[in-house]
């Protein structure tokens, strides 16, 4: 089973330097502890949900929130061949640089501006960054203007987060200004062992 304590810190963070923090110290033991000891399916249910959505494997995607890659792996076991990772964490990024799944690997806040390109991406995704005291609702403007019309947004949120942080209220700002429209938004298991479930949300961006 996962650390229970540094689980339950991660949802209760207050900075991003002690997001920074938490994931250097989880870096090494993240996959065991959460795949193999809580049953994380969320990547897996992220990359199966993209696939059905982007059926171009040379597309350009980027994994916000990277981690330690296991998005990234999830999508490059289905074929895919341009993924870029960005997370706030170095520690997480060097594991995930070891996967050989990503090309660039970008160490960057998503709650400030970042220094990528506008309409850089064909597509987007990102499991697990958009929960309790991480991203927030605010870094989905970050993710409309680094993606492409017509880019593919895959997102896992988690599902309390979603509800208690104002998430629905951001995603309906966004379809009624015409940036993006909802092509999915169903509850998903997340973390088994735990009971955490997710909202599964696919968008596509508007021209």
């Amino acid at each position: 089973m996962t650390d229970k304590k540094l689980l339950s810190k991660a949802y209760q963070l207050s900075t991003p330097d002690d997001a920074r923090t938490l994931y250097d110290e989880w870096a090494v033991t993240y996959d065991d502890e959460l795949v193999s000891g809580n049953e994380y399916v969320a990547p897996v249910r992220m990359a199966d949900t993209f696939a059905k959505y982007c059926g171009d494997k040379a597309a350009r995607i980027i994994d916000i929130g990277c981690g330690t890659g296991l998005g990234g792996e999830a999508l490059a076991g289905l074929g895919y061949s341009q993924i870029d990772g960005l997370d706030l964490s170095p520690g997480m990024l060097e594991v995930a640089g070891g996967k050989g799944v990503y090309g660039a690997l970008i160490e960057a806040d998503m709650t400030k501006p970042i220094a990528v390109e506008d309409a850089t991406y064909d597509a987007c995704v990102s499991v697990g960054a958009f929960t309790h005291s991480h991203i927030g609702p605010s870094g989905l403007d970050q993710v409309m203007r680094i993606t492409r019309p017509g880019a593919i947004i895959s997102l896992l949120v988690n599902a309390e987060a979603y509800r208690d942080d104002g998430y629905q209220a951001k995603f309906d700002e966004i379809e009624a200004s015409g940036q993006a429209a909802m092509l999915l938004n169903e509850e998903v298991d997340y973390i088994i062992a735990t009971g955490t479930r997710g909202r599964n949300v696919v968008l596509r961006r508007g021209g």
